[in-house]
């Protein structure tokens, strides 16, 4: 009993670890030529539309980068 309990958990974590290559594997970066730019752009990617500290957090939250918003910093988030 105590093996194949083992056993269930070296499989599980072999394919949790299977799964995790393959989705690390079709993730990638594409080259864009300057005349699909226009195509790709969104108005979202603007920080214009920002009204308030709700989007500001928002934003943050989003684009995993606190700081260099508002007031007298370094720009790298240590205010």
């Amino acid at each position: 009993m105590m093996n194949q309990n083992i056993q269930n958990k070296v499989r599980g974590l072999f394919t949790l670890t299977v799964v995790a290559i393959g989705l690390a594997a079709t993730t990638g970066c594409a080259t864009v030529q300057p005349y699909e730019r226009a195509k790709l752009a969104h108005p979202t990617m603007s920080a214009a539309d920002l009204a308030g500290p709700g989007e500001e957090h928002l934003r943050a939250v989003q684009e995993g980068a606190v700081g260099g918003g508002t007031g007298a910093g370094s720009g790298c988030g240590c205010n």
